[in-house]
Parts: structure tokens; sequence; C-alpha cells
């Protein structure tokens, strides 16, 4: 039994834990999931506290524990607190896998085994407690981040878990089971060719595991092989995994198999239609210009600016005119590293949520997670300003700035930013976004980047740099030219601030002509 200077530990252990937990989804936001991480090391302290009176009773127990910590102290070895160890979608995947699924069948294990009370029910209370422990929606989301970069980076099954990541190798990898619970995932959510490729690639990978439960871990895996093939309407390929399946166990029940194939009619998924410009946008992203379309810019023009503000006369402009028509402008180092933890710092202090699509719909079309920020402190103020001088135009009606957190596949699919017909009633006076105004808040070690699909320009994210471009024609037409989006984060943290100026006010900073289509 644990004594009580044990018991007395593991609650205070498991109290803090409690105090850092927030609300919202973890997989949309590096910076959550680093709360996670935080979290499994909670859980793995006291169950080992645990443990060391318990050793000999519960020796399954003591291996998975010591693997999990032998991952946080691989982790640890990266020096920034698990930063660059999450910022890895591969252990993201796993991390939210074992909370989602390890975990839980770790407790059901210990209730089978008449745990100790003392144990048990801080397990239990820390499960009524902390309502906002990841779910199978949240290990759905990580799936779906990476099936997001399977699909924009043409990253195989193997490759990710093998852990290259676009030609760059990690220290990640997936075992058989993960590739099957994602396998399992999918199938789910209907993505039957996706999951097939994750069960063949399960099989494969057992078929280098030995152990005594070979024969059952095959068993599941080819379970579902014959259900995909079904779905997919390969009713002989599924009637040989069956009968492959038979084979090895011969005592297998696959009655309620065969029966859902006798009755079963073919049905396929239905076919996902692109976007107009999702192709544009895959190749965009993966740093390829497109050969059929002309930029409006021969070549990157780079020059100092000291005359667009007298703010610059000694400190000049760093600019890369990027694209003509539109204008499509980065500004570099605008703000340096300290003001840009100042910025982050105060994005801490406010709870961050899912970003929504027009203010309302939460969909995979943009997964980040972002706070806004008032122009209330010294460094908010100061850069307030620094978008006045450089956009040349009145910050009156200029949104609050938005911070945004990209975590696993994080992305924003192609769209623009002004509104048009559909401009809420709250910007009645102040007009449509005349302005984007992006500075990027970290570097990103791999993907990330901003692209113009109908331009064809991509712009790679630089910690410090600010992009602008001008949503709007002169004549406040919307320029349909800006189409723009966020390709997913492969490997890394990407952190961006948004600026939006309105219209309102801007009569004499960037006057209409009489032309409609300037």
């Amino acid at each position: 039994m644990l004594s009580q200077s044990s018991c007395i530990y593991l609650c205070l252990l498991l109290s803090g834990f409690f105090g850092i937990l927030v609300t919202g989804e973890f997989y949309s936001s590096i910076d959550k999931m680093e709360i996670l991480g935080e979290m499994e090391e909670t859980l793995v302290e006291a169950t080992h506290i645990y443990l060391v009176q318990q050793q000999q009773q519960f020796q399954l127990l003591s291996s998975f524990v010591d693997r999990i910590r032998r991952e946080h102290a691989s982790a640890s070895e990266m020096h920034e607190q698990n930063e660059e160890y999450l910022e890895q979608p591969l252990q993201a995947f796993r991390l939210i896998k074992r909370l989602v699924i390890d975990w839980k069948d770790l407790n059901h294990l210990l209730a089978m085994n008449e745990l100790k009370a003392n144990y048990r029910n801080l397990l239990d209370e820390m499960d009524k407690e902390v309502e906002v422990l990841p779910n199978l929606e949240e290990l759905q989301g990580a799936i779906k981040g990476l099936v997001r970069l399977q699909d924009v980076y043409n990253l195989t099954a193997s490759d990710l878990a093998d852990g290259n990541l676009n030609g760059k190798k990690t220290d990640s990898a997936l075992n058989w089971r993960d590739c099957f619970e994602i396998g399992v995932q999918l199938y789910e959510m209907a993505e039957y060719k996706r999951a097939l490729q994750w069960f063949v690639l399960a099989d494969k990978l057992l078929d280098e595991v030995h152990g005594d439960n070979t024969l059952k871990m095959a068993t599941e895996v080819y379970e579902y092989l014959a259900l995909t093939y079904i779905e997919l309407g390969e009713m002989n390929t599924a009637q040989e995994t069956l009968t492959k399946l038979l084979t090895w166990n011969s005592a297998h029940p696959t009655q309620h198999i065969q029966a859902h194939l006798d009755h079963r009619m073919p049905k396929c998924p239905i076919k996902k239609e692109d976007s107009e410009y999702f192709s544009d946008y895959v190749r965009l992203c993966q740093g390829k210009r497109l050969p059929e379309i002309k930029t409006n810019q021969s070549s990157p023009r780079c020059y100092l600016d000291s005359n667009q503000h007298a703010y610059f006369k000694l400190s000049p402009l760093k600019v890369e005119q990027v694209n003509l028509a539109p204008d499509i402008n980065i500004y570099y180092d605008v703000l340096n590293d300290n003001q840009i933890k100042s910025i982050l710092e105060l994005s801490t202090e406010f709870e961050s949520f899912r970003s929504s699509v027009n203010k309302y719909n939460v969909t995979d079309k943009r997964v980040s997670q972002q706070v806004w920020l008032n122009y209330s402190s010294p460094i908010m103020r100061t850069y307030r300003q620094l978008v006045g001088a450089i956009s040349g135009f009145n910050m009156t009606n200029a949104e609050i700035m938005q911070v945004a957190n990209y975590g696993i596949g994080g992305q924003y699919e192609p769209h623009h930013d002004f509104s048009g017909a559909n401009l809420a009633a709250r910007y009645a006076n102040f007009g449509d976004r005349i302005s984007t105004n992006m500075i990027y808040l970290s570097d990103v070690q791999q993907g990330g980047y901003t692209v113009f699909p109908t331009q064809n320009v991509f712009v790679k994210p630089i910690k410090g740099a600010m992009v602008m471009w001008h949503n709007l024609l002169r004549s406040l037409d919307g320029d349909r030219r800006t189409l723009h989006a966020g390709c997913p984060v492969i490997e890394g943290t990407k952190r961006i601030g948004n600026i939006w100026i309105h219209s309102g006010y801007q009569e004499f900073r960037r006057p209409c002509t009489l032309n409609s289509k300037e």
C-alpha cells in the first residue's frame, strides 16, 4: 500500500497538473501541445512513485512507464523544454495517441488487477476534475493533420512512419500499432483509401515483430484490412484476406465479417473534388513555381527605402517587392527578437481558441488557434505605429492584432481577406479590409509558406518579416487576385500576427481613380 507521504506527494503533483490545463482543442496549437507534454510528464511521475512499491506485481505497467520516461528524457536533450520534440508532427501524434488510448488502457489494466484504492482514486479524481483531456476527436484531428501533410507534400505512409518528413530524416518513427491506429481512425472517418495504406504498412511492420501476441495482433490488422477492401468494393481481395486470416486462426469468428461481405453492396468513398486552385496551391506549398503562369514580377526587387516615412530615415526599410499587380511586398526585420518575445508573452495571458472562418464556423479549412491583442501595451502601440508608417494608411480603423499559432498540419486553405457583400454590420462605417499586414513571429523548419495561387507567388516564413498587400482595388471592390493560403506546417511552429486595416478614412491615403479595374 502507498505510504501516507507518497499519497500526499501524488495529490500535490496531480493538483499542480490540474492548475495548468486550459480548455479547447490541443492538436491545432503547438502551445497547447506543450501543455499535453507537461501533463504526460506528470502522469508518468505519479505512476512511477506508485510503482516503486509495486514493482513485482506490475511488471507490465513498469515497462510502459519506463518507455514513456525515455521518450521524455530524449525530448529534454533537445534543450527547449520539449518544444522541438513536439514540433515534429509524428511525436505530436504519438503524444495524443498515448493520452487517448494507451493511458486509458493502462487505467483499465490497473482496475482489472485490483489496484490499491489510493492510486486508483487519484486517477479517477483526475478523470472527473479534468474535463479537457484529449479525446477521440483530438486524435482524429491529429491524424487529419498527418493526412494533410501527405496530400500537400506527396508523403507516403512509409515516409511518415520512417520519420522522413519531406526529405528530412528525423528521430521520430511509428511502430506497427501507431500505423494500425491511424488506419482505424481513417476507416471510422470513411477515408478508406488512406486507411488501406496504413493497414498494409501496419501488416508489413508486424512481420518484424516476434512474441506471444503476434497472432492476436495480426488478426486485428487483417479484420480491418478485409473490412476496408469491402468498403472499396474489392470483394475478391477481401475474401482472400479472410481466407488468409482463417489459415492462421481457424477458430476466429469471421461470421460477422462474412455476413457483411455477403450482403454489402460495393461502395467507394465519394471522391473529393479539388477546388479550382488546389493543385496550384499544393505546388506552391512545395516551393515550386507554376510554369504555365507568369508572375507580375520577373524577378524579386530588393531595395532599402528611407522615404516611406520619416521613421525610416536613419534605419531604412528592407523591402522585397515580390509582385506588382497586385502589389505584394515583404519588409524584413520589422520587429527584433525581444519585441517578438514581448508580443508572444502578451498572447499567453489570454485563452486561445480554434480559429474560425467568417467568425462562426470552425472547419478544417483553417487549422490554428488565435488570440486578439489590443494596443494598450507599449510594444503593441509601437508595432501599430510601425504598421501605419509602412503601409501609409490611417490606423484609426485598424482591427486589433490577431496572433495565430499553427499546430499539427496547421493550415489556412485558399481564401480572400476582404468580405465584399458579406461585410459584417459592425464594419459598415469602417469599410472593408483594404490591407493585410502579416508578420511572422517565428521561423518554421519546414512548410508553412504563404502562397498566392493566381499570382504564382510563395513566401517563406522568416521571423520578424512582414508581408503586406492590398485586398481592395482603388474602386474599393475586392481584388480577387489576392487569393492566398497558409500551407500546412511540416515541422516546427508557425506563429503569425495579422493586422487588417479598413478602407474608412483612407480616401487621401489611397485615392480612388476613374478606372474601376485599378
